[in-house]
């Protein structure tokens, strides 16, 4: 078959239509390529926004849940009296007014000064500096119960912290009346407190 110059005038205008086309097309294709890019770059970067405030989120909650424990065992210090600057004085008239009312019929004490805290286990930081002075205490009682009861006020006081280190109790002869000693104990106490922080 034979092409007139006639149809060549036809294909040209055609062919310059497809090439103009395909042109078109690359352009297109380039343009949503560069799209494309861009979006995933915006997709990817509030992806990490989005991680990121929740990483944020995350700590603040675990620091309000750690803020809020502190305060718990920061008040349970401030009820057990750790927080409370030591005063023999007040232990003076803690230990009177117990004697008196528990109606003992002798106590002899010692209160030696303060001192670092050296427990076991009990590590010192920066934070916090506990001190500890150490009570002697000899009691003459009825019966235990007395002197269990005199151990439990002191510990309810609430001036310090008291931690029990030891106590030996041993029966005393009883004499011609009923109303006599029968017991002697003899208890060493720590009073821990919390050296320079003031309680609210």
């Amino acid at each position: 078959m034979k092409v007139a110059p006639a149809d060549y005038k036809q294909l040209r205008l055609a062919l310059i239509a497809a090439v103009s086309l395909l042109v078109l097309g690359a352009v297109a294709l380039v343009m949503a390529i560069r799209e494309l890019d861009a979006a995933t770059k915006i997709r990817d970067s509030t992806r990490l926004a989005r991680v990121s405030a929740q990483e944020r989120v995350s700590q603040v909650s675990d620091e309000e849940r750690e803020i809020r424990e502190n305060l718990v065992y920061y008040e349970k210090m401030r009820q057990s009296g750790v927080l409370e600057a030591h005063n023999r004085l007040d232990w003076i008239d803690t230990i009177t007014k117990i004697k008196n009312d528990r109606k003992l019929f002798e106590v002899k004490y010692s209160i030696a000064g303060q001192k670092p805290l050296d427990y076991p286990g009990i590590i010192a930081t920066s934070g916090a500096e506990f001190v500890v002075s150490r009570v002697k205490l000899d009691i003459l009682a009825l019966h235990e119960g007395d002197f269990l009861d005199f151990l439990a006020d002191i510990q309810n006081s609430g001036k310090s912290h008291v931690s029990v280190q030891r106590c030996t109790v041993e029966r005393i002869e009883r004499g011609l009346t009923a109303l006599q000693p029968r017991l002697r104990a003899q208890c060493e106490l720590d009073l821990v407190s919390v050296k320079g922080v003031k309680p609210t």
